[in-house]
């Protein structure tokens, strides 16, 4: 319904209304600035707008329109400017609506987007993608299950999201259970497709505790690339003897459905690998052995085969044939066999190594020293260890970084303290 306050043509005198034309409009923003060169905004009132029309000059006719829609605008040039009627409506028809067409209520919108961006409405993050967020930081980052329970991480957690909560963390250990089992699932299909592989193994110790490793490794047929998996990083309980070493690595083959595919399993030349796989691995087959001319042998001979099957505890295990590193075997080229090709090398090899290990041993058994080195050359120095055999590259390493940093100064100021010969 049109509600036109416009006064009557030749009737009484300005109304109320009318009179508040006199105040300024210059500094109102118009609601609709397609339709400035016919109407003139006066005020807001309610959820109206008070427009004044130009085309009525000198006559002052307020008309109310309400904020989203001209159609009183539109009746008023109807009735009363029909000749003007066809510009109207090709000003309502060419119109372009910008961000600020309505100033007023895009102000008030603004505010209550703000307050939901601050009660984290319009960022929130679903819960299940959250905890996939949460496991993915805990694994990558090799952190502990515990972090979880940290009222700083759930306070992290909850500022950033409120709408959600942290994953407790029995949820954690099984969902991350359960993300190991697929994607072992998916690799053993995977696996299943491949008909050669090669596996490499390695054993540690740290933390008091030691662990084997395995990898797997094979040539895709279509692209010919090389695809590389991890199989397994896992406890190994007991000493590292050759049974319990062949025991693993044939229960890691097995696990993953790939015992008769392996080519061959590539460790270091450390003696409980050589054995184990000496013992239970594959070994090519002696021409001798498939002589004819051989002779048959004697059948009269009774032989209890029982006892013989179990004293063999080589079929307790089934490797593939072994593989040694080649990296390592050149680490021993050049730490073992060197010092027994030259008599010279040898003397000098020993006598600088010795005091290098008078530098290590002094600063593995003191904080004291090792305070001192700190001190002295702003590092601390690395100690080797016999079952890693690239460490005494990196210890030796470090020292000749000192010498270069701090000059031959620092180190002869540390053996000086620690009473080694320089």
């Amino acid at each position: 319904m049109m509600a036109d306050m416009e006064a009557d043509d030749g009737d009484s005198p300005a109304t109320s209304e009318e009179t508040n034309t006199s105040r300024s409009s210059s500094n109102l923003v118009h609601p609709w600035p397609y339709l400035q060169n016919m109407f003139s905004f006066v005020e807001k009132r309610g959820e109206s707008y008070i427009m004044q029309c130009k085309l009525c000059v000198p006559k002052k006719s307020n008309i109310s329109a309400y904020k989203n829609s001209t159609s009183n605008l539109r009746k008023h040039v109807e009735r009363r400017h029909p000749s003007k009627m066809k510009a109207f409506i090709d000003c309502v028809a060419t119109r372009k609506r910008t961000s600020d067409s309505e100033p007023q209520e895009v102000v008030a919108k603004q505010v209550k987007l703000d307050e939901m961006m601050a009660a984290g409405v319009g960022r929130r993050v679903p819960q299940s993608k959250l905890d996939k967020l949460v496991m993915a930081f805990i694994c990558d980052g090799h952190h502990a299950l515990s972090v979880v329970e940290q009222p700083a991480f759930k306070d992290l957690i909850t500022t950033l999201n409120p709408q959600s909560h942290v994953i407790s963390r029995p949820t954690l250990r099984i969902r991350i259970q359960e993300a190991a089992n697929h994607m072992k699932t998916n690799l053993m299909s995977h696996l299943a497709k491949v008909r050669y592989v090669g596996t490499t193994t390695d054993c540690w110790t740290a933390h008091q505790q030691s662990f084997l490793g395995m990898t797997v490794h094979w040539i895709d047929e279509h692209t010919l690339e090389r695809q590389s998996a991890a199989l397994a990083c896992k406890r190994l309980k007991g000493s590292h003897t050759f049974d319990i070493l062949a025991a693993a690595i044939d229960d890691i083959h097995c696990q993953y459905k790939i015992r008769g595919k392996v080519v061959r399993t590539t460790t270091d030349s450390g003696s409980n690998f050589i054995k184990a796989f000496a013992v239970f691995g594959e070994h090519s087959q002696d021409p001798e052995e498939s002589d004819p001319d051989c002779e048959e042998p004697d059948t009269n001979d009774l032989v209890d085969a029982f006892s013989i099957l179990e004293k063999d505890t080589r079929l307790e295990f089934q490797l593939p044939s072994h593989q040694r590193c080649a990296c390592h075997l050149l680490n021993l080229v050049a730490t073992t066999d060197a010092t027994k090709a030259d008599d010279t090398y040898k003397r000098l090899s020993r006598s600088s190594f010795a005091k290098c290990q008078g530098l290590w041993n002094k600063t593995g058994r003191s904080y004291v020293a090792a305070e001192f080195v700190q001190d002295q050359c702003q590092l601390q120095l690395i100690r080797p260890n016999q079952t890693r055999w690239n460490s005494t590259y990196m210890a030796i390493e470090r020292l000749l970084r000192i010498i270069d940093d701090k000059g031959e100064v620092a180190i002869r100021n540390v053996c000086e303290e620690f009473r080694l010969k320089m």
